[in-house]
């Protein structure tokens, strides 16, 4: 298990790249580009494909979610596998953006490396956004703020944008971009309140009950489970994982073959070294109804 390991045994536990979306095609590909680099050099790395759907006042390359977009490509282009990519896009919201695409990440990383409640030993996490370089440091930022909850739950969050453009250019040739910086980062802004306004309600970074029940519904998208199921079983941090990646396949599939169950025991065996109990998979088979 990742939880009988120390920090200091595994620089990071887990890795994850998340692809922010963008209306525009040219875009968003070379934001694909970007994070499937990444997965290709650490195997055991894992996508999150966010939603970022475009409001009707918008248009967009693509009618629906781009995650789902973000998804194929990745699957099709760069041969990454479908357990690898974390579906944040089947989170209930009609659509979103980036300040929703940094709590969905936050939450399913929470979920992963520590089932949302606080870990008895630290766990490390390598989280690098892949988005557009004008855009990166402001990714960065919502998203640093996004995962601020995990540091009392015992995860160690390392979040880098790999291609940010420092302050000084942003200022000089995106201004519009860095006064949007700016204004978050104020005394009253997002990120020292954790809160911002969507549909008239009042959202916070800080609002875990909030993150668990929207990650709940993803889950149920995908899996017909019930809540009760989720609070009533405890999964080890591998079980955890293997259940994730399970989503992951059943969100790409519509459905799970023995084959899937194999390859993700393979997967996970391969990435920590473990033996997986087989009272923990029957455990994960009967919260999926499998």
């Amino acid at each position: 298990m990742i939880d009988d390991k120390s920090c200091a045994e595994i620089k990071n536990n887990l890795h994850f790249v998340s692809i922010e979306g963008n209306w525009d095609k040219d875009i968003h590909d070379k934001r694909i580009a970007h994070a499937a680099k990444i997965l290709m050099e650490d195997e055991f790395s894992l996508a999150i494909a966010s939603a970022t759907c475009a409001p009707p006042s918008y248009s967009s390359f693509f009618q629906g979610r781009l995650g789902e977009y973000t998804k194929e490509m990745l699957i099709n282009k760069y041969g990454i596998p479908a357990m690898r990519i974390l579906p944040a896009y089947r989170f209930p919201y009609d659509w979103s953006y980036t300040i929703m695409d940094a709590f969905t990440n936050a939450a399913v990383i929470g979920w992963v490396s520590c089932g949302l409640k606080r870990r008895n030993r630290e766990i490390n996490v390598l989280f690098e956004p892949s988005t557009s370089d004008f855009h990166g440091l402001r990714v960065e930022t919502l998203n640093n703020r996004a995962c601020q909850y995990l540091g009392n739950l015992n995860v160690n969050i390392d979040l880098s944008s790999r291609n940010k453009l420092p302050l000084s250019i942003l200022k000089k040739d995106y201004p519009d971009e860095a006064a949007r910086l700016s204004e978050m980062q104020s005394t009253e802004g997002l990120i020292a309140t954790g809160e911002w306004v969507d549909n008239g309600k009042i959202r916070s970074f800080d609002d875990l009950n909030s993150m668990k029940h929207d990650l709940f519904e993803a889950f149920q998208s995908v899996f017909q489970i019930s809540l009760s199921d989720m609070d009533h079983y405890i999964l080890s941090d591998v079980g955890r994982i293997i259940f994730t990646l399970l989503w992951n396949q059943m969100a790409n599939n519509q459905k799970l073959s023995d084959k899937d169950f194999k390859n993700v025991c393979a997967y996970v065996r391969s990435w920590f070294d473990v033996d997986i109990s087989e009272t923990e998979m029957l455990t994960i088979k009967k919260i999926i109804k499998y």
